[in-house]
């Protein structure tokens, strides 16, 4: 009896799992099948259908989104191919986004691409016209009014030339100043040393050729006396936009152009970053750090004097990070007129100054006023004495009490900060 009743449970409950499944696949096809019962609709929000975009161009990191409502499957192909016009994705079902992103144009032409939306294998009758200005012929300085500064010792100036025309470079007349060669965008000078009591200048221009020699620029570059190291006003920094700091408006530097890696300011972390005419470090839950280039021009043993600028990073709502910047010396020497720590960068013990920063730019509140310079306040200038400095020394700028990923739950985890203005020289 036992056996019978357990034949008759086992049939049962198969004939529920059948029952239980036949009324899933119904429901899921009644599902399908009232979503496309609606009538079709594919729409771009906003009703966009069109961009246009400057020759520079528009970032993969800044690609633009737009937003499509839709009750059916679609497609986005471009009516001619054009390898300077990114879209992503391509494809989608329902409501979905697809970014733009495009290529400069060097050209001095204007150029146009047209996106092609499919609905369910229907063609729609609007294309999404993607418009790109023309390039704009030039040959231009980088920083040009501010003109440059080499150092007294002699050496090799680069001075970085945007331009998108053929253009050639001369120097007004001089017996200590030189142009060793052109590069692409660099123009590279080779300077005499000043042995003279007094600073010394020349005027470099540049010209474009052909067609286009009615397009010029020219900077003045001076030489200091013998005794500068390192005077660092950033100049050839352009990396970012001009924004307000607290809009990030700079870039890494990894990603920084050959010009500007080779002037020599390094990191030993992730987090450094170029803006116009400034250096940044630091990011939230981690210490950023700058390093100097090597002071290559000092012979034998020497002691020097260190000054420099630096401010602190401020919300667009008002709100300051840390102020702390520790100083550390690599390679030969030590700080002599500041108490020093031991800090760990980098895996290795150093000996730091710590110095604290008090100057922060405005917020969106602007609360010192829309004519405030930050850079330009006392506080935002530092000194110290390096003894013992030799052609190996460097300087190592540390945004935080700990480096790297150790700053996370310090403080408030963030400790971004500024660099400008940076000069070393003879201590005599």
């Amino acid at each position: 009896m036992n056996k019978m009743n357990n034949i008759f449970q086992k049939r049962n409950s198969n004939l529920l799992t059948l029952v239980m499944s036949t009324l899933f696949i119904m429901s899921m096809t009644s599902c399908s099948s009232d979503k496309y019962n609606e009538d079709p609709y594919f729409y771009i929000e906003d009703q966009m259908t069109a961009v246009t975009a400057d020759a520079s161009g528009i970032l993969q990191t800044n690609m633009k989104a737009y937003t499509i409502r839709s009750n059916r499957p679609w497609t986005i192909t471009q009516e001619k191919a054009a390898d300077w016009l990114h879209v992503f994705a391509d494809e989608g079902e329902d409501d979905g986004i697809f970014d733009i992103w495009i290529d400069k144009n060097p050209n001095f032409t204007s150029r146009t691409g047209n996106l092609i939306f499919k609905v369910d294998g229907q063609e729609q009758p609007v294309m999404f016209r993607v418009d790109q200005k023309a390039d704009v012929p030039g040959v231009t300085i980088v920083n040009a009014a501010a003109g440059y500064t080499v150092l007294g010792r002699g050496t090799i100036l680069k001075v970085p030339v945007t331009n998108n025309v053929k253009w050639e470079a001369s120097l007004s007349a001089s017996d200590w100043a030189a142009i060793d060669s052109v590069g692409k965008d660099t123009v590279y000078i080779k300077t005499q040393i000043n042995d003279t009591n007094d600073p010394r200048c020349v005027t470099l221009k540049v010209v474009g050729t052909g067609s286009y020699s009615s397009l010029s620029s020219q900077t003045i570059i001076t030489q200091s006396t013998v005794g500068i190291i390192i005077n660092e006003h950033f100049d050839w920094m352009q990396e970012g936009v001009v924004d307000s700091l607290y809009n990030y408006p700079e870039v890494n530097s990894t990603n920084w152009s050959t010009v500007e890696k080779n002037y020599g300011w390094t990191t030993l972390g992730a987090s450094m970053y170029g803006g116009r005419g400034y250096l940044k470090v630091g990011k939230t839950n981690y210490g950023g750090d700058l390093v100097s280039p090597v002071f290559s021009s000092i012979e034998g043993t020497k002691d020097l004097i260190v000054t420099f600028k630096s401010i602190g990073y401020i919300s667009v709502g008002g709100t300051k990070d840390d102020g702390v910047l520790n100083i550390a010396i690599a390679g030969d020497g030590f700080i002599s007129d500041h108490s020093t720590k031991n800090m760990k960068i980098n895996n290795k013990d150093y000996n730091v100054a710590t110095f604290n920063i008090s100057v922060y730019p405005n917020s969106k509140n602007q609360e010192n006023g829309a004519a405030y310079d930050a850079w330009g306040q006392p506080g935002a200038k530092f000194s110290f004495k390096i003894k013992g400095a030799t052609a190996k020394t460097q300087i190592i700028f540390v945004g935080g009490s700990a480096w790297g990923d150790a700053l996370k739950n310090i403080g408030q985890s963030k400790n971004r900060c500024y660099f400008d203005d940076i000069l070393v020289k003879l201590d005599e």
